[in-house]
């Protein structure tokens, strides 16, 4: 069984040196699951309590101190009007003190409820401020809910960098306990344990009549970013360490986010694409390069997708990228540049300007390589 690892510098004309990201979710050997669809097991059961509906009322009471006025807003409409959005359901310490800077690269991400638990680790590996959009129909909302407010009295990095939005169907509005008598008082050291093993309402959209609307969530989560640059990737992807600190280095140096600058108008039509990998379910997560080199060596690490879809990732350029040297002292640099063509779906570190993705596509399909698409066209 493989373990997705994969760390990427995703650029439609530049690839960057020294970064990869790991992905930690099980490989699925059919494209039939959605990302977001693993099957949890074990763990406690998440009691049905009387809650009320977040859609339908303004005048709610504000319930314990973790809720904000956001929750109980009526929040939006997407413009289908089939799905309702709560922007900065809750906000991270940083956004909510308006600490988050333009010079400064935001991780943005989506997930399913039962996949929250990523998030932990995500965390530490960004070590910076994080955009996370939850699919929580009905009482998913409630664990939800729970779970992050327990992730954020636990884990100082979340409650500093995180910021969550809430997306739910119109046909099955989000219902929100006024408190949490399962969580409430839990251990810190369980409520990770709780996170991963919470058996939720919905356990798998691939397999629900609900389909997962990811791109819909990406943009949500993307929309929630207040850096010059956004690096979107899956909830169950690692960063190398330290990336996000090596890229906004890098960025300053080449004076990247000053546009008065013409190496910024030069480069406006540049994306930095992070190589995918992935790893074997019980093999160490490597910290850098050189431990991704040490992983590929010894048979517990692989190009992403190699046997789903290598033509999607083929035009990374492997084999180049593991024997490129670095040019500089920088720990992070360009490696090679690297010209779009179909149907390569690369991950990359991009401006927040890059194209929305089109919200039409649910599930496997098309999600991730038409916005890559229109990106082509965008700076064509």
């Amino acid at each position: 069984m493989i373990n997705k690892f994969i760390i990427f510098l995703v650029g439609l004309i530049v690839v960057m040196q020294v970064v990869h990201i790991t992905l930690l979710s099980r490989l699925d050997r059919d494209r039939g699951r959605s990302p977001s669809s693993i099957q949890t097991e074990g763990g406690e059961h998440f009691s049905p309590r009387e809650g009320r509906r977040l859609a339908g009322s303004s005048s709610t009471s504000r319930g314990n101190l973790r809720k904000s006025s956001a929750k109980l807003s009526k929040g939006s409409l997407d413009v289908s009007g089939q799905y309702r959005i709560h922007n900065f359901y809750i906000r991270s310490d940083d956004a909510a003190n308006g600490d988050v800077q333009l010079e400064d690269a935001t991780l943005v991400t989506q997930c399913s409820v039962q996949n929250l638990y990523h998030i932990v680790e995500l965390s530490v590996r960004w070590d910076g401020p994080v955009s996370v959009a939850i699919f929580a129909p009905g009482e998913n909302a409630a664990f939800a809910d729970d779970i992050v407010g327990g992730l954020r009295r636990c884990y100082p990095l979340i409650r500093k960098y995180v910021s969550f939005h809430l997306v739910y169907p119109t046909s099955r509005e989000a219902i929100i306990y006024e408190e949490s008598p399962t969580l409430l008082n839990t251990p810190c050291q369980d409520i990770l344990h709780l996170a991963k093993y919470h058996k939720s309402a919905t356990l798998n959209y691939g397999a629900e009549k609900e389909p997962y609307p990811n791109n819909l969530l990406r943009n949500v989560a993307r929309q929630g970013s207040s850096t010059e640059f956004i690096f979107v990737v899956d909830i169950d992807m690692l960063p190398s360490e330290k990336l996000r600190t090596d890229f906004v280095h890098f960025a300053l140096e080449n004076r990247l986010f000053d546009s008065r600058t013409s190496l910024v108008s030069d480069h406006l039509d540049t994306v930095y694409v992070v190589p995918a990998f992935e790893l074997q379910l019980n093999a160490s997560i490597p910290k850098d390069k050189t431990e991704l080199l040490e992983a590929l060596q010894q048979g517990q690490a692989r190009p992403f997708y190699r046997d789903i879809c290598w033509k999607c990732q083929s035009s990374t350029d492997y084999d180049k990228w593991t024997a490129a040297k670095s040019s500089s002292k920088r720990r992070l640099d360009v490696a090679y540049n690297v010209t779009w063509k179909d149907p390569w779906e690369p991950f990359y570190i991009g401006r927040w300007s890059v194209p929305l993705y089109d919200e039409r596509f649910k599930q496997y399909g098309f999600n991730r390589i038409s916005q890559v698409q229109q990106l082509k066209n965008y700076y064509s």
